[in-house]
């Protein structure tokens, strides 16, 4: 009988935990909403032109995607915001896209934010290769009322911006202003090099990195993990002896549209070089204006020594190589870059460089710049399967760091 009185206050505490859990449980249904259409937009900074939604059940929603410009069979891709009511709310969107399968909506993973900053991979639950059939994404219970769905690990243009204004601070960054896309927005090239290092410009290594396909993001993380690397007090003595120059985004109008591989005229951005030379009548717009910038830098005392075009396919980073003339005899064989490569890359990112022949396909931003030049080209693709932001940041910081191992020293020494 002693031990009635313990056993009916450990019952009591146990009844007591589950009344307040139920409490808890209770009041977070009661501050959360059913979400409804109007809560999602799929315009803003990270957009989806032409898509539709329609509701199916509670939290349950269809979303149907719009096409490329020019492109009915072009999927654009998924991208919208949520802007009130997600807390305490699941969510299952069904996307369809009824126009073809030639980019299929649903080739990557995508990825949810509650800030725009710090992302989360969420994965297709079928990863059907017919875009006519759908797939769905199952989001876990929200914490907060806004929330960010983007392609990739998605970068806006506005996020961009943001990220210049930040580099530009630095002294060994200048940020040029190539010209303005069809959409008013301006493409910007940015160079690092130190201006006040003893080696003039005809002597130093000047390294060219674009990305022609705006939806490819995990290349941009990729290049801007680059720009911090160089800016940081690791590579103070290769900003004194290289030049370093960065188009992250060559066709800005993309993010808030969700286009993949175009500019509004509807041109493939990888498919817009012209070898025998930029064509303002011919060529797209925000291609025309990079590849006359490029052609400058070729023409000035400080030409390019290698070109990269950075782009994101399946698997982990893909370097693929078209030597130039300064391979095999100034800094080595391609081999020693590669060497390098799998020496740096501890966290196995990166997959082993391999080279490639000019097959004549002058109008990629490899091939192209290659025939026109002669100089030394990169086609710098993988990343699809690196779900996070830190591993694309940490790709970009073993590339930028064998390449300064490899062009070592200056031209002349």
């Amino acid at each position: 009988m002693k031990r009635i009185p313990g056993l009916v206050q450990r019952c009591l505490k146990i009844i007591y935990c589950l009344w307040i859990g139920l409490w808890i449980m209770a009041g977070m249904q009661c501050n959360s909403k059913e979400l409804s259409v109007d809560d999602f937009t799929f315009e803003g900074p990270l957009g989806s032109q032409g898509a539709s939604m329609e509701k199916i059940g509670t939290n349950h929603f269809q979303v149907t995607l719009g096409h490329a410009p020019e492109h009915p069979d072009w999927s654009n891709k998924l991208q919208f915001r949520i802007l009130r009511h997600a807390k305490g709310n699941d969510l299952r969107l069904d996307v369809v896209f009824h126009g073809g399968d030639a980019y299929i909506f649903n080739e990557y993973f995508y990825s949810w934010s509650y800030d725009g900053i710090n992302w989360h991979p969420i994965q297709w639950q079928k990863k059907s290769k017919r875009s006519a059939e759908g797939d769905t994404l199952i989001f876990p219970v929200f914490e907060e009322d806004v929330v960010f769905v983007g392609h990739q690990v998605p970068l806006s243009y506005e996020d961009l911006l943001a990220l210049i204004e930040r580099w530009k601070q630095h002294p060994c960054v200048n940020v040029h202003e190539i010209g303005e896309s069809l959409g008013k927005r301006m493409i910007h090239r940015i160079t690092i090099t130190d201006p006040d290092g003893i080696h003039p410009g005809n002597e130093r290594w000047v390294h060219y990195f674009a990305n022609q396909h705006p939806g490819e993001h995990n290349a941009q993380w990729r290049m801007a993990a680059m720009i911090d690397w160089l800016l940081s007090e690791e590579a103070r003595e290769d900003v004194r002896r290289s030049i370093c120059h960065f188009v992250i985004m060559m066709s800005p109008d993309a993010p808030s549209h969700g286009w993949y591989r175009v500019n509004a005229q509807g041109v493939d951005m990888n498919r817009s070089y012209f070898a025998a030379g930029s064509d303002a009548e011919k060529q797209a717009h925000e291609a025309y204006l990079c590849q006359k910038d490029l052609e400058l830098l070729m023409a000035s005392d400080a030409p390019v020594t290698d070109v990269w075009s950075m782009h994101t396919w399946g698997g982990i980073v893909e370097p693929i190589c078209i030597p130039g003339p300064e391979m095999g005899k100034e800094v080595g064989s391609w081999e020693k870059l590669k060497e390098i490569l799998i020496k740096n890359d501890t966290q196995n990112l990166i997959k082993p460089l391999k080279t490639d022949t000019d097959e004549g396909n002058l109008t990629y931003w490899t091939d192209g710049p290659h025939r026109q030049f002669g100089v030394t080209t990169f086609l710098c693709e993988g990343a699809g399967a690196l779900y996070t932001k830190q591993e694309n940041l940490d790709s970009g910081v073993v590339i930028i760091k064998s390449l300064m191992e490899y062009y070592k020293g200056t031209k002349t020494k």
